[in-house]
């Protein structure tokens, strides 16, 4: 299943706002979602918060990420999210592979020189 690392930032650090981040956050910890989140994400790390911005962490696989929009969204309506950026990850068995593709890619076209 793809993973992804997320980057939430925060409305800010005031107290109703990390008090909603940190209910939200921990119950996802624990495994319990909302009902606009799919049954098959799993938080896989995290989460962490940021000591330089309001901004919090962490890891998650999902088969379509697409389908936490509406999660997100009500977060951001409700005044504790601002944006997001969503990266997909390759485990390093995956970067291995890759580095043996591009080795071999390059070994044909030595040869073909």
């Amino acid at each position: 299943m793809p993973v992804f690392f997320n980057e939430v930032w925060l409305k800010d650090m005031s107290a109703p706002v990390m008090k909603g981040v940190t209910d939200f956050l921990g119950k996802l910890r624990e495994g319990v979602k909302p009902h606009n989140l799919p049954e098959d994400l799993k938080l896989l790390a995290g989460p962490w918060l940021s000591n330089e911005e309001a901004k919090v962490y962490f890891v998650f696989e999902i088969d379509d990420p697409t389908k936490t929009y509406e999660a997100f969204a009500e977060r951001v309506a409700d005044g504790l999210f601002l944006r997001r950026k969503l990266t997909l990850v390759q485990d390093w068995a995956g970067a291995r592979s890759f580095s043996a593709y591009l080795n071999r890619k390059q070994d044909a076209v030595e040869i073909a020189s």
